[in-house]
């Protein structure tokens, strides 16, 4: 266990969550804390498995706006306990490794990030690369403590994206360390997930991200992106609509 600190905003993805719990639970380094804020209409508090859990139940508003991503950062940043923190979202595959690197690019950059990351379609096996080279996805984000105040402040901007506001932050100063994981996948990007939809262009088949790949019909692509056979079935049933929650918890 290091001294790591998770944020994963959440809300009416129980199936999804359920599968967060597990791959934070095989991570071959384990965080100290875990800071899940849950805004759903549905509370998840009885999916909570591990006491690492700070579960902060958020009540919905009237006046919440349409996507709730910073409104639930800004419940979670002032109770950070850790000296790295990582974004961590509830409907992705993140593989055992990931907090570990992660971890260790911070020992030498106040931030760090994965590129061109991987996205999957479910309902339709439509896939993409990123394509980005200048930032990473706040999914696949992580930064020390000192960013926490700065961090803070891009939180409370509304202008523009979160992630590439905070990598623009951080490469104006050569702060960060954006990598790639081609050798051996860490993150997967899954869109289309049984739940509330997310707000991004990728959570819609008709995206034109989707237009550069072909659809992996017989998810060839999918099982080089989760190598691990058991991680790969589970979704392989999500496409099938097979899994149930009760499998899952």
């Amino acid at each position: 266990m290091e001294n790591i600190t998770l944020i994963t905003p959440t809300g009416d993805r129980p199936l999804t969550f359920a599968l967060c719990q597990r791959w934070i639970e095989r991570q071959t380094l384990q965080p100290a804390q875990w800071i899940v804020v849950d805004d759903g209409k549905k509370p998840i508090a009885d999916l909570i498995t591990t006491d690492r859990i700070l579960y902060i139940r958020r009540e919905p508003r009237e006046d919440d706006p349409r996507h709730t991503l910073l409104v639930n950062l800004k419940m979670a940043l002032p109770l950070v306990k850790g000296g790295k923190v990582l974004i961590i979202e509830d409907d992705d595959y993140y593989s055992p490794n990931y907090v570990e690197t992660m971890a260790a690019k911070l020992n030498k950059y106040e931030a760090a990030g994965i590129y061109n990351g991987r996205y999957y379609y479910l309902p339709t096996c439509a896939n993409c690369r990123a394509g980005n080279e200048r930032h990473a996805s706040l999914a696949t984000t992580g930064f020390r403590k000192s960013f926490l105040k700065e961090f803070s402040r891009l939180v409370n901007t509304k202008t523009g994206a979160l992630d590439l506001r905070l990598w623009q932050s951080v490469n104006g100063n050569r702060r960060g360390c954006l990598f790639l994981d081609d050798d051996a996948p860490l993150y997967v990007a899954m869109k289309g997930v049984p739940g509330r939809k997310g707000r991004g262009g990728a959570h819609a088949a008709t995206s034109w991200r989707y237009k550069r790949s072909p659809l992996d019909i017989f998810r060839i692509l999918l099982r080089q992106w989760i190598s691990n056979e058991e991680d790969f079935n589970i979704y392989n049933n999500i496409i099938m609509g097979t899994l149930k929650l009760k499998e899952v918890k």
